[in-house]
């Protein structure tokens, strides 16, 4: 008796186990810059240090939170980026919040297109990964790969989906899945024990 209960507490870890890394693959809203959101940062190294605190793949959202006519999103190109240029934007966000979806993995650049404030620090570039769902990721865009340009926003499959959004992130939809199916593989082992 004391056997079939260790394989019982066993088997209940590893589907718990199992529903945690199935949570953790869920797409994610990442709101940039956290607490402070998109706006003039303390210090020029503000948006690098936040990114490199977190990972992006493909699906997630980034959720710049600023106000309208204060700062804007502009999406751009790395040499756009280093320069703090505008003059070729791929696509620019005049109203926030903005909500950009992640379609494509390798490099991806925003900046505040208002005088003065990317040279500031209100910059950014994320480098996406894989995808959240288990599957192989597409790959990288035409010039998507490290230290080159997004892919142009859009319906033609490119890199960035840029829809300018005033409500509040949606609750992620996936979670609940992959917590209902470790249950599902809960209850069937349960039954093959008993």
């Amino acid at each position: 008796m004391a056997h079939r209960n260790m394989n019982m507490a066993q088997l209940v870890m590893a589907l718990a186990f199992a529903a945690t890394l199935l949570h953790g693959t869920a797409a994610v809203d990442l709101v940039v810059g956290g607490n402070t959101g998109w706006t003039i940062p303390p210090n020029n190294t503000f948006y690098s240090n936040w990114a490199s605190a977190n990972t992006f793949r493909i699906g997630d959202t980034l959720v710049f939170n600023f106000a309208t006519g204060a700062h804007d999103l502009t999406v751009v190109t790395r040499q756009a980026y280093d320069s703090c240029s505008t003059a070729n934007a791929v696509n620019r966000i005049t109203n926030g919040p903005a909500r950009v979806r992640l379609n494509t993995t390798g490099q991806h650049y925003y900046i505040c297109g208002f005088p003065g404030h990317c040279a500031a620090g209100q910059k950014l570039t994320v480098n996406v990964v894989g995808n959240n769902s288990g599957g192989s990721a597409p790959a990288p865009s035409a010039g998507g790969g490290p230290g080159t340009s997004p892919a142009p926003p859009g319906p033609s499959g490119t890199g960035t989906d840029t829809t300018p959004s005033t409500q509040a992130p949606p609750p992620s939809d996936t979670a609940p899945i992959g917590v209902s199916f470790a249950a599902v593989l809960m209850f069937i082992a349960v039954g093959l024990f008993y």
